[in-house]
């Protein structure tokens, strides 16, 4: 996993190198993960010119989107979907959502990983923009690329063939890179959080594995395996599977 350092942007990695069951590795420049991309210097947006990305993929809620705007880059095809669903929760946003830590628990946010990889608009036209190799480099964001981007980073790496555990360190691999971020939100809360307040903040801020292996199970329990996952939600046959291996392993 190669961690591409920009000024003011966070958590953003190529994901190749990934090696699928097969021994072939995730090509390097295909497909990207990262946090919310708004915030980026001038030597950020030239940096992000040298990475060949043609599509940007945007999992944020309208409000967040608006709040903290993605970049325009005249090359790259933008695509914004909401992937949270119909969760009663608002995602906090650098201008509201505050009380977001106080009101979500851990609990309602593993309900919310079990959930999100069903019948998501988001992630279907995800799993079908990554089939068409004009499409690619991607990449895929939310706010702090941890959760909804944890979900469609997941589905990429299912369908490339990749074991769950490599995929559990894509996912946990987040707390290091947001460590940074998580430290300076926390400084700028602590004063109106009790402490227990605090410690539900560091729960939702933190790549669980309880959160990703709650989806995981979901998968199981709902079709069966995860092939069988990918075949009915995502129309993923194994023809199809192998023809985005093919293009994005090496």
């Amino acid at each position: 996993m190669n961690i591409i350092p920009f000024e003011a942007v966070y958590n953003f990695r190529d994901m190749g190198g990934y090696k699928s069951r097969d021994g072939r590795a995730v090509k390097n420049g295909v497909i990207y993960r990262s946090a919310a991309l708004g915030k980026m210097t001038k030597a950020d947006k030239e940096r992000f010119e040298t990475l060949g990305v043609k599509t940007i993929f945007d999992y944020r809620d309208n409000h967040e989107a608006q709040n903290n705007p993605n970049p325009i880059f005249p090359y790259a095809k933008y695509i914004q979907i909401p992937a949270k669903g119909n969760h009663a929760f608002e995602m906090p946003t650098n201008a509201g959502g505050k009380d977001f830590y106080k009101v979500v628990s851990p609990e309602m946010f593993r309900e919310f990983y079990a959930q999100m990889p069903f019948n998501n608009a988001s992630f279907k036209e995800l799993i079908a923009t990554i089939q068409q190799p004009k499409n690619l480099g991607l990449v895929h964001h939310c706010a702090v690329g941890k959760d909804r981007t944890g979900i469609g980073s997941a589905l990429i790496l299912l369908a490339l063939d990749i074991p769950e555990e490599t995929i559990m360190e894509d996912y946990l691999n987040t707390n290091v890179h947001l460590r940074p971020l998580v430290e300076r939100m926390a400084l700028t809360i602590q004063q109106d959080y009790s402490d227990q307040e605090l410690q539900q903040f560091f729960a939702l801020m933190s790549a669980r594995e309880d959160y990703l292996q709650a989806a995981f199970d979901a998968m199981d329990n709902r079709y069966g395996s995860k092939t069988a996952f990918l075949e009915q939600e995502f129309g993923l046959t194994t023809e199809k599977r192998m023809q985005l291996q093919d293009y994005c392993l090496l």
